[in-house]
């Protein structure tokens, strides 16, 4: 979110609190000396992650990294995007970026994997996002499906309105004016379209995007996703020399991206080749 899900069904276990209580009986009936337990410092990553932990039956954020490539304008460019996918485009001021795609069928093999398609403005090299887009996830071996939007690093919000595999999704993301930001979703299968407008936003608008993204880095196994009518700013992305981004983990390509095609190479197409 970028936000999107992450929903697990957990076990009942003992809360840290419910967990001392037991240990310190059993430490006093042995004739044990107890002291009590100090709070670690948490890392960074450590502390995002506490934040970003669901609680049962609600969503983890989809948190995308930001400034991670600073590419040249004017060449032609694929580099790693790390958890994005798709394609950027920066160097100067970006109203909107729109575009179409098909639902992607998912075959889960573990809980964490999840992945998201949206487009949005910024975030390739300051830490704002504005984007809206459809979630899959993993849940227990069975992938569930949500449209959702962001104010990055506001917390993502989720319609759930129906969405299946094969859907026709329309996604806009626009700067209108000042402060003013407008976010629109269509599912043009299912007949729905979401919309959210904020105006007490500000943001750089300093890059805009289409992209496949997995807030954990690690994806499901997906059916090819095919874009078409990627706009930005209202023309293609190869206009502004947008910037070709596979994912990757532990150094591994993780996705292909295609080149730009289509009679306006206005299309592309995301294909999964790892988790």
């Amino acid at each position: 979110m970028t936000e999107s899900t992450e929903r697990r069904r957990r076990r009942p276990m003992l809360s840290g609190a419910a967990l001392w209580t037991v240990l310190v009986a059993v430490a006093l009936a042995c004739g044990l000396a107890v002291t009590a337990p100090t709070s670690p410092s948490l890392s960074a990553a450590e502390d995002v992650a506490t934040a970003v932990s669901p609680a049962p039956g609600t969503s983890a954020r989809f948190d995308p990294y930001h400034g991670h490539v600073h590419g040249r304008a004017g060449k032609r460019r694929s580099q790693n995007g790390y958890n994005w996918s798709g394609y950027v485009a920066g160097g100067q001021a970006f109203t909107t970026a729109s575009a179409t795609w098909t639902v992607p069928n998912i075959s889960c093999s573990a809980e964490s994997d999840s992945v998201a398609e949206w487009v949005g403005l910024d975030g390739w090299s300051n830490d704002t996002v504005e984007q809206i887009g459809i979630q899959e996830t993993c849940e227990t071996g069975a992938p569930t499906f949500d449209n959702w939007y962001e104010f990055y690093p506001e917390p993502p919000v989720y319609f759930h309105d129906r969405v299946r595999p094969g859907d026709i999704i329309h996604a806009v993301a626009r700067h209108v004016s000042g402060t003013t930001y407008q976010l629109s979703l269509t599912d043009e299968t299912q007949g729905w379209t979401r919309e959210k407008k904020l105006d007490s936003w500000s943001a750089a608008n300093s890059s805009a995007e289409v992209i496949v993204e997995s807030n954990h880095r690690t994806f499901p196994r997906f059916s090819r996703i095919d874009f078409t009518k990627a706009r930005l700013n209202g023309s293609a992305p190869g206009a502004f020399g947008a910037i070709n981004l596979w994912a990757s983990s532990m150094g591994r390509q993780q996705n292909e991206v295609s080149e730009l095609s289509g009679p306006e190479l206005d299309s592309f197409s995301v294909a999964y080749l790892m988790e």
